[in-house]
């Protein structure tokens, strides 16, 4: 047995089903069933699987569905994330440029006629398709769609017009890391652009969040609107959306948002907006806000103060703080017990959450110097507070926030 199409033998897909749960690295270790079986294709097959069923537990449950590599599962977009770009975009033609495992394209196909999805991989466009024809037996994949085996730079020189172009430039090489740098990217997505801009109405991109928004804006130049998306806690992903044709006027929208892709809260402004405020500042009261991650990598320091009727710590630290509560902030809210000079430590208090802004050190070293676990119950904010002094604010979580 050879390739990918192994997986669809019923010998070797109980097998997967079987030791779903199980630790790869364990297994691996173990004698074959069968000495023909390609092991490093069904191991992998397993741990692709477990990495879907925070992605996509959906396809989990889908007779002949095949994953791709662990690798690809492991930088593919979840499901919500997925639906939330179906909410940005619509129209008749699709075209996914780096199609990858094809979740992306599969939330695209409740929304478009056509699609379109290109991938460069030929094993990975040959698992694509398979799955895509499956999911459209089963009447779950509603667009047309064709899988074209290329490279994006070579499919777009004779691309016909399209209403968006997707893009999410690979961030690996060789095994490497981190490229997040455009030029890094698998496309390059600022090579692509002066050929986009003459086939797509639109093109969605989407980057990392480590990727420094106020400079990508400036790279790409036709840049409409910026969606910083939190899931699960995590801002999984910055999408950008380019209007080749228009005169920009951008607004940047930090959302959180739940496992159907909708928001549940949202926060937008315009980056003008944002440099033309500054937020009031002062000593912590009865109430700590901690703003959600999408909407700290949002830039909206000053906004948010204000929106809320909020002060800020300091001019740098972005804490927020009032006498009284609101839930509707996008992010934490904590009942403040105390505030403590660092060299005091924290008092009778000997387990708590740790977390530093807009102060020396690491989380480790000060947690060590302090002598405080691990604990749930209580957070601790050492920062830099209004009248520029450290100190330690120790809050207590509210649950109905």
């Amino acid at each position: 047995m050879e390739g990918w199409r192994a997986l669809l033998d019923p010998e070797i897909r109980d097998f997967v089903l079987s030791h779903a749960d199980d630790d790869v690295s364990a297994l691996a270790l173990k004698k074959p069933p069968r000495p023909d079986w390609p092991m490093r294709i069904v191991l992998d097959q397993i741990k692709a699987r477990q990495k879907a069923k925070g992605k996509i537990p959906l396809w989990l449950g889908i007779e002949e569905i095949v994953f791709p590599s662990s690798d690809l599962m492991e930088q593919a977009s979840s499901l919500p994330c997925a639906l939330y770009k179906v909410s940005l975009a619509g129209g008749a033609r699709m075209v996914d440029l780096t199609a990858g495992a094809g979740i992306d394209g599969f939330a695209f196909g409740e929304c478009f006629a056509t699609l379109d999805c290109v991938e460069k991989d030929p094993q990975t466009a040959e698992i694509l398709a398979h799955n895509y024809k499956i999911l459209q037996k089963a009447r779950l994949l509603r667009a047309d769609f064709q899988v074209i085996c290329a490279d994006a730079a070579d499919y777009v020189s004779g691309m016909a017009p399209c209403d968006w172009v997707f893009v999410d430039p690979q961030r690996r090489a060789g095994g490497k890391k981190g490229l997040y740098r455009f030029e890094s990217g698998s496309p390059d997505i600022l090579a692509l652009l002066p050929f986009l801009k003459d086939k797509a109405a639109h093109i969605l991109l989407k980057t990392s969040p480590v990727l420094d928004i106020g400079q990508a804006i400036e790279a790409l130049g036709c840049v409409s609107a910026v969606h910083i998306v939190q899931w699960e806690g995590e801002c999984k992903e910055v999408l950008y959306i380019l209007n080749p044709e228009s005169v920009p006027n951008l607004e940047i929208h930090a959302v959180e948002i739940d496992a159907k892709g909708q928001a549940v809260k949202a926060f937008a402004f315009k980056p003008e907006q944002e440099k033309a405020e500054a937020a009031s500042v002062g000593m912590p009261e009865r109430y700590l806000y901690e703003p959600g991650p999408a909407f700290l990598k949002s830039g909206a320091f000053n906004l948010l103060a204000i929106r809320f009727g909020l002060k800020k710590l300091h001019p740098h630290t972005h804490l927020y703080t009032s006498d009284t509560a609101h839930g509707d902030f996008p992010g934490r809210v904590y009942e403040v017990l105390e505030v403590r000079p660092v060299g005091s430590g924290t008092g009778i208090l000997r387990e708590a959450e740790l977390i530093l802004r807009n102060f020396p050190g690491t989380v480790e070293g000060l947690r060590k110097k302090l002598k405080l676990a691990e604990g749930q119950a209580h957070r601790v904010f050492a920062c830099t507070v209004a009248d520029g002094t450290k100190k330690l604010v120790i809050t207590k979580k509210i649950p109905e926030f």
